[in-house]
């Protein structure tokens, strides 16, 4: 099987401005909403288009979705599976392995994802130069290389890579 796209993106910038309100339940923060709006700006400028969405239902995942897909050229609709929300590696690389059927964009929480990332992209900490791999609103677009039908490790290769504060406003 030929490489596939994989784009994983963390949900942008969250509140916890309310006490007692479940982590599931917590919204973007203003700082969130815009850097979720200028990350779906990046994708859809660099012609990063998936085919399909698939997130995590919590409602920053679902706001993080709704801002990104806005600046894409034709947003797929999103599929939110219960099973992304604060998935663990082998929950996240189940959910990936959907990248064999078109490009997805796979939007989640850590630390899964970055357990994800560095599963997947050997070194990436050298590649992106920072010991910080998974930021709020951070997105990787990697080429993986599947064994049979599971996702390799350390067979993706990173394509592009972006951070909200690395975008010029």
């Amino acid at each position: 099987m030929s490489d596939a796209i994989l784009i994983v993106m963390r949900h942008a910038k969250s509140s916890w401005e309310s006490p007692g309100m479940s982590d599931f339940e917590r919204p973007l923060n203003e700082r969130g909403e815009r850097d979720a709006t200028r990350m779906g700006r990046w994708l859809g400028a660099a012609a990063w288009q998936p085919a399909r969405i698939l997130s995590s239902p919590a409602l920053r995942t679902r706001q993080t979705v709704e801002r990104v897909a806005a600046g894409l050229a034709k947003p797929p609709a999103p599929d939110f599976e219960p099973a992304l929300y604060l998935a663990d590696l082998e929950t996240l690389l189940g959910q990936a392995e959907a990248a064999a059927d078109g490009p997805l964009l796979l939007i989640g929480h850590n630390p899964g994802l970055e357990y994800l990332v560095r599963h997947l992209v050997t070194d990436v900490e050298r590649l992106v130069e920072t010991p910080k791999v998974m930021p709020t609103a951070a997105v990787y677009v990697l080429a993986v290389a599947f064994s049979g039908h599971r996702l390799k490790a350390g067979g993706a290769k990173l394509l592009a890579h972006q951070r909200p504060k690395n975008l010029v406003e």
